[in-house]
């Protein structure tokens, strides 16, 4: 059975950890990034196919809900 990978990363300097970790003196944030083919692997587009971030939406996802916390 797959399952998705969840991964730390620092939002300043993209450190990427597999458990939970201190960078820049701030806690990392927690991405659960899908499973592979997932459509939240891609970067963002608009209704015309426009790139509106080249981030994937897993990792937006990601800051805004560090941002409600």
């Amino acid at each position: 059975m797959d399952q998705a990978q969840v991964i730390f990363i620092c939002p300043i300097c993209f450190l990427v950890c597999v458990s939970e970790a201190e960078c820049h003196q701030h806690q990392m944030v927690i991405c659960e990034t899908g499973l592979p083919g997932d459509a939240r692997r891609k970067p963002v587009t608009d209704q015309f196919g426009n790139l509106v971030s080249r981030a994937p939406l897993w990792y937006l996802e990601a800051l805004s809900r560090g941002r409600a916390a």
